[in-house]
């Protein structure tokens, strides 16, 4: 089914725009048609489950991001570069991406430190990348703010349980 990029661009507009939009100069609107485009191609990509073509663009959005921090700080709100975050970190996962992951989740924790399912997506990809130590900080931070998630406690359980049995 085809996008209408325009109007999902006029939508994604109203959210991300901090103030009136009358007062963008050229710099800011050209950062904003392509940050606009790269999302909603992102986005498209992930109802399809066009997953590794969607990781491209969400990694593509937030180098966009980064490099134009000014920019991106007067325009974009921090719960829309939260959003992107999350939605590259899903693509990372469904790819076993795991490298992309980790750094995503940790710039995600840089935004909202509180944010379990960081702490928990990045725990995954530290055990993947059989980084085990790290894995385990993040796993006891996650039951230090969510002292009642059970995953998190069978997670850290399983891979101690590995640490001991590879020694």
């Amino acid at each position: 089914m085809p996008v209408n990029i325009e109007q999902a661009s006029q939508n994604l507009n109203s959210k991300l725009i901090n103030g009136n939009q009358n007062n963008i100069n050229n710099n800011e609107k050209k950062f904003l048609s392509e940050f606009l485009r790269l999302k909603v191609e992102g986005n498209q990509l992930f109802k399809v489950k066009e997953f590794e073509k969607a990781n491209q663009r969400f990694k593509q959005l937030n180098n966009l991001i980064l490099s134009n921090k000014q920019i991106s700080n007067e325009i974009i709100s921090k719960e829309q570069m939260i959003e992107n975050l999350q939605t590259q970190i899903q693509c990372c996962l469904l790819t076993n991406d795991w490298k992309t992951s980790l750094e995503s989740c940790t710039k995600l924790l840089e935004l909202d430190p509180n944010n379990l399912k960081a702490y928990q997506q990045r725990a995954k990809s530290y055990k993947h990348l059989k980084d085990y130590d790290e894995s385990i900080l993040d796993l006891e931070r996650l039951i230090e703010l969510d002292p009642k998630n059970k995953s998190a406690k069978l997670e850290l359980k399983n891979i101690k349980n590995l640490i001991n049995n590879n020694q």
